[in-house]
């Protein structure tokens, strides 16, 4: 179990293996569906930004949804202190099970904006970001962050940083800013944050993020790193099922695979950019194969859920998506 303690309230994350957030994955309708799977201890939210004005209930109550019998954290993004302590006390009184701060995103529109993992350039600021919303609210504030931006030099001093500031556990994803999703996670940057967290002036948990790929590697983490809970993001796309896995359940047949997929993709609409999305990362049950996630990117969106529906109705899948026809070309050289 993983205890985050803040300065009035503290939840309990058990087990300590949570959904990490992702902007444009871990929305509602996604962690509504993930959660009743089991296995999953606790969520973090889509980040939500803070610009010229506080963050209201509203947006909170929106972001977070109706309760799903996990706790759930909404995590914030400021490149300052402007405006947070107000939008720390609006997600607390929306229903927030605690506060995650983001110095990791890499996107370049938001590193352009001095946030998310600009902010690595400045562990004085990340302290005082931290400080901030731990002195507007009783529930714990984590802090969420890259190993650096192109060098994990100032690693130690960034999570000591955080959590001597007041976070109740810091979130390490084991790459650095410039570090690609194609590229391997680093998990001994995490033995090392951890290191430095247990020796810091404020010792607090250690959530590893990053490089999980099936549901052994949870297990494989921790004892490699001795983090104290794993954080699992783009893997919980290619099969949500991982979390039970990973608790020791049963690995997904395939009409469960199927049953999520479909769940999904009506809550969608049927189509649209994260139905490519869900197509693009699927690994669960083993159930499609390369050529045929090749043909359905490369198809109209709306062509995905029929060929799930036809799985689920055992019928014969291998020419149910068409490809495009060939088209000669030439492409220029980049």
């Amino acid at each position: 179990m993983l205890r985050l303690v803040g300065p009035t309230h503290g939840v309990a994350i058990s087990p300590p293996v949570l959904l990490a957030p992702m902007q444009g994955i871990t929305d509602r309708i996604f962690r509504d569906l993930v959660a009743p799977l089991g296995g999953v201890g606790a969520a973090v939210s889509e980040f939500v930004r803070i610009t010229v004005a506080p963050t209201s209930r509203k947006v909170v109550r929106r972001e977070l949804g109706p309760p799903i019998g996990i706790p759930v954290g909404l995590q914030l993004m400021t490149p300052d202190e402007n405006h947070l302590a107000a939008s720390v006390a609006n997600a607390a009184a929306a229903g927030a099970a605690w506060i995650d701060l983001n110095f990791g995103c890499p996107a370049p529109v938001v590193f352009s904006k001095c946030a998310g993992s600009a902010l690595l350039a400045h562990p004085e600021r990340i302290a005082r970001i931290v400080a901030t919303a731990v002195g507007a609210t009783g529930l714990p504030v984590t802090a969420k962050m890259r190993a650096g931006i192109s060098s994990p030099a100032h690693l130690r001093e960034l999570v000591c940083a955080a959590a001597e500031a007041g976070a109740a556990a810091v979130t390490l994803h084991a790459r650095l800013r410039i570090t690609s999703y194609d590229e391997p996670a680093t998990w001994a940057w995490l033995a090392e944050a951890k290191s430095a967290l247990t020796h810091c002036a404020r010792p607090v948990p250690l959530i590893g993020n990053g490089g999980v790929e099936c549901a052994a590697d949870v297990a494989r983490m921790r004892a490699a790193t001795g983090v104290d809970a794993v954080m699992i993001g783009r893997a919980a796309l290619a099969d949500p099922f991982i979390f039970r896995a990973a608790a020791g359940g049963a690995p997904p047949t395939i009409a469960e695979a199927v049953g999520w997929a479909l769940r999904y993709l009506d809550e969608l609409g049927g189509g649209g950019p994260k139905a490519k999305q869900l197509v693009r990362y699927w690994r669960c049950a083993g159930m499609l194969d390369e050529a045929t996630r090749s043909a359905l990117l490369r198809g109209p969106a709306d062509a995905i859920r029929p060929w799930f529906a036809a799985q689920a109705s055992g019928r014969e899948t291998v020419n149910t998506v068409s490809p495009p026809p060939t088209v000669q070309t030439t492409v220029p050289s980049r």
